[in-house]
């Protein structure tokens, strides 16, 4: 049966390093192993609320860091819900408990290229790098 990835990415060949930034997802299709499909989902630019451009920016909001009505979080979650795996470059705690909540598998790597990264899930083993979840103090 094939298998859906989301990959985040800026531009289709580097991991975003950030999945609440991502610009898109490459959804990659994967049977017996085998890349069968790659698709580039654009998301919707909802003016890109960066709060780590603010640097008196406290978070004290009546949500969960990152996971209110805010629709482009919205989008990001709706982009990948047909996908088994998300493997990205780093994410916040709030949004891997949401996809994992999903019913998404989700891997952290420190691979930079989706090229390297698709190597690695071709022999299905995938390494998580635990130090990639971002926790906000």
């Amino acid at each position: 049966m094939p298998t859906k990835i989301a990959i985040p990415t800026d531009d289709g060949i580097t991991i975003s390093r950030h999945f609440g930034r991502a610009k898109a997802f490459l959804i990659v299709t994967l049977d017996n192993g085998e890349v069968v499909s790659q698709e580039l989902r654009e998301l919707p630019d909802a003016g890109h609320h960066d709060h780590h451009d603010h640097p008196h920016h406290d978070h004290h909001h009546d949500h969960p860091h990152g996971m209110g009505g805010n629709p482009a979080h919205m989008a990001k979650f709706e982009a990948v819900r047909d996908c088994q795996f998300l493997i990205g470059g780093g994410m916040g705690a709030p949004a891997m408990n949401r996809l994992q909540a999903m019913g998404i598998q989700v891997a952290l790597t420190d691979h930079k290229a989706i090229a390297d990264l698709l190597e690695e899930v071709k022999t299905g083993q995938v390494k998580h790098n635990p130090k990639r979840v971002h926790h906000h103090h």
